[in-house]
């Protein structure tokens, strides 16, 4: 009877798995591991990861895994169960999942190299020996550039006498990285500076600013090359004193690792499915603090996930002055040698606090006995790159399949929270201000709102377009465009720029017939220079968005009506939540003050009366009306193409539709709502289908639309999309 050994099947991140054998038995569950193994298909080897093992008789055709290089998996194993529930909806594999939800430190890779064994070769001729000083000076050079660069037949011939030796090695990642940062953000100092830059010079530098004001963080010089930036430009904004090198983390603490929580807070036993409604930041914060000091009590893991980085920050030092290093953050902005240790510090073998944006949800925690997500409703809980995952929706299944409390927070409700909130308790805060509403199309008109404006006290004024305004040509009737994109450029001071792609010029003539422009409408800088010339001395805060935390007296949120002017489905949710956080923001008693001339929107209606279900039932009406999410599977094909062709993106549609025929999936074509983006033309293809498919029919369409992307390079498929614009 034959002996059986031990296998694993693993996956790589193009998608594929391969089943290699271990020499001996492990004591381990190695599902989860990351492993180096050589390829079949090169004598080079790749980083994969363990999603099974199994016994079975040896075959000298198997190759052998390399090595363990870890103590811990790298991802949880829980987490493979959760993808592998969710392949087939979002058209993608185990191993393309997988590699997008951990980072990419761990993708290890195996390089060979020349080194030189003759230090100081003898008699060699001089194109030879000049192998041997460029050896001398690097120590050791990747064979493939050595390669190409001198003769291959001489290398090996080198090589055969022993006078060089070729070694291959894993190379792991860097353990110190830079990051870049605006060293000024002054727009004007910027110009000054790159005056005598050519115009493409020019137009990177801007397209660099926008990018920082856009993001809200410093970048790494790869993100910045992937972003279409070159070398030379950040050569340049350097030389000019635009851009500075930081290395950036977090607030470190360095407490001893505290073996029980310290009673600071009275511990809370959250319910099994917890939804706190409206509650302001240091609200949430203290009932997160309690919650964690019942998890830690239990030895157990909490899982706090939470959307932005600047969130990150006022959770962290909170969160790490009552628990000590038993609070562990994982954050892009953190030095990658913190970032490696702080990822498997997630899977040691006592009770901790882990808090880490969506991406990461899937840390080797040890123990969760409770999962946090902290804004529900926010945007970045949807991948915006392959596979598109719905982060909320897996967090939601992790803590399902591992037992753990699910705790969530809202402000307010997202439409899909709203039709499970039978299914939690819930614990919410009503802000209950004096409400005024401002109708017209100019508030400043009136007087009315100036009056509120000279009330004593702290004046939050919100506006969400960013800039000074619109230009408007008198002569040809028209708002200045983005040359780009169909999108309305907004004028701020000196310059116009386009709030989709960052295009931004100087002139602020009409680029049809050379007139001078007007201001047209109102952005955040002039609501600012208009409440200012009125009124000089007041206490106010600007802001295109409402901010987390703070309470003022009164809150004014004017010309939000261009959230509606969004071509999407979910404007109304946006406008609404946009609303509700304002008003949140607004002390006790305080005054609420809207313009708009959308009086009569659901979302409008619901506020003024305080009755968040009259938005709700409307909203989730018309979503139904329309076959749109929640009462849906919605897939957007996007065809971005470099000229205008309309007859390809409708060979598409047609070979799609017909693919499709027999199948309960309605098939849909129109250019997109804004056709032309950075110098694309786009189409747009929806596929709706109903929300209950049965398994064979779910497997149809999900290779169709797998095979369309193969099929057209210029086509994405994008599942259950969080915007159709």
């Amino acid at each position: 009877m034959s002996t059986l050994f031990p296998h694993l099947k693993v996956v790589f991140p193009n998608g594929r798995s391969e089943i290699y054998r271990l020499e001996e038995e492990i004591d381990f569950n190695p599902v989860g591991y990351r492993v180096l193994v050589p390829l079949k298909s090169s004598q080079r080897g790749a980083t994969a990861i363990v999603v099974k093992k199994f016994l079975a008789k040896p075959s000298e055709a198997t190759p052998r895994i390399d090595s363990f290089p870890d103590r811990f998996p790298v991802i949880n194993p829980v987490a493979l169960e959760v993808l592998k529930n969710n392949l087939l909806e979002y058209l993608t594999t185990l191993g393309e999942s997988v590699f997008k939800l951990i980072p990419t430190w761990a993708d290890w890779y195996q390089e060979t190299f020349a080194v030189a064994v003759e230090k100081d070769p003898q008699g060699l001729p001089s194109g030879v020996l000049k192998i041997f000083a460029k050896l001398k000076k690097r120590g050791r050079i990747e064979y493939e550039k050595l390669k190409k660069e001198f003769d291959p037949k001489i290398l090996r011939l080198l090589e055969e006498h022993r006078l060089i030796k070729i070694e291959t090695r894993w190379v792991a990642p860097k353990v110190e990285e830079e990051f870049f940062k605006p060293a000024t953000t002054d727009m004007e100092e910027v110009l000054r500076r790159i005056k005598r830059a050519r115009a493409q010079r020019k137009e990177e530098v801007l397209k660099v600013i926008s990018l920082f004001e856009e993001l809200g963080r410093p970048l790494e010089r790869d993100e910045l090359l992937r972003l279409g930036i070159s070398s030379p430009t950040l050569r340049y904004m350097e030389e000019k004193g635009l851009l500075k090198r930081v290395t950036y983390s977090l607030p470190p603490f360095r407490g001893e690792l505290l073996k029980s929580p310290r009673g600071v807070y009275s511990p809370i036993n959250p319910p099994s499915r917890w939804e706190l409604r409206n509650l302001p930041l240091e609200e949430r914060i203290e009932t997160l603090l309690r919650m964690g000091e019942w998890v830690i009590s239990q030895g157990g893991d909490f899982l706090v996930l939470v959307p932005e980085l600047e969130l990150i920050e006022e959770f962290y030092p909170r969160l790490s002055e009552v628990f000590g290093d038993r609070a562990v953050v994982y954050a892009e902005t953190l030095l990658q040698k913190e970032k490696i240790k702080n990822w498997f510090k997630s899977a040691e073998d006592y009770g901790k606090i882990f808090i880490t944006t969506p991406r990461w949800l899937f840390a080797p925690l040890k123990n969760p006995l409770a999962v946090y997500v902290e804004d529900e409703g926010h945007p970045s809980y949807k991948m915006f790159q392959s596979p598109y995952f719905n982060l909320k929706r897996l967090a939601f299944e992790y803590a399902k399949l591992v037992g753990a409390k699910l705790i969530v927070s809202s402000e307010p409700p997202s439409v899909e929270q709203f039709l499970i909130s039978k299914t939690f308790e819930v614990r919410s805060k009503e802000t209950k201000p004096q409400r005024v509403l401002l109708e017209g199309k100019n508030p400043f008109e009136d007087g009315i709102l100036i009056q509120y404006l000279r009330r004593e006290g702290k004046h939050l004024i919100l506006t969400p377009k960013k800039g000074y305004s619109n230009l408007y040509c008198q002569r040809c009737g028209v708002l200045l465009e983005c040359p780009r994109c169909e999108v309305y450029l907004a004028y701020n001071f000196n310059f116009v720029e386009c709030p989709v792609c960052g295009f931004k010029a100087e002139k602020t003539e009409c680029p049809r017939c050379g007139e001078g422009t007007k201001s047209f409408g109102y952005g955040i800088e002039r609501v600012k220079e208009t409440v200012k010339s009125l009124i000089p001395e007041g206490d106010f805060t600007f802001s295109t968005h409402p901010p987390q935390r703070g309470e003022f007296d009164s809150v004014a949120v004017l010309f939000a009506d261009s959230i509606l002017s969004i071509p999407d489905f979910r404007k109304g949710e946006e406008f609404y939540r946009y609303l509700i956080k304002a008003q949140n923001r607004t002390k006790k008693g305080g005054l609420f003050l809207l313009h708009t001339l959308q009086s009569h929107h659901h979302a409008v209606v619901s506020l003024l009366k305080g009755d968040s279900s009259l938005f709700y039932l409307k909203e989730l009406e018309f979503r139904k009306l329309l076959e749109f999410p929640p009462f849906s599977r919605l897939y957007l094909v996007a065809i971005n193409l470099e000229e205008e062709n309309e007859q390809l993106a409708l060979k598409i549609f047609n070979r799609l539709k017909e693919a499709l025929k027999f199948t309960s999936a309605q098939v849909e074509f129109s250019k997109a709502p804004t056709f032309r983006l950075r110098e694309k033309y786009r189409y747009q293809i929806l596929v709706k289908l109903p929300l209950k498919l049965e398994d064979r029919e779910l497997q149809k369409i999900s290779k169709v639309l797998r095979g369309l992307k193969i099929s057209y390079r210029r086509a994405r498929v994008i599942p259950n999309p969080r915007s159709l614009v």
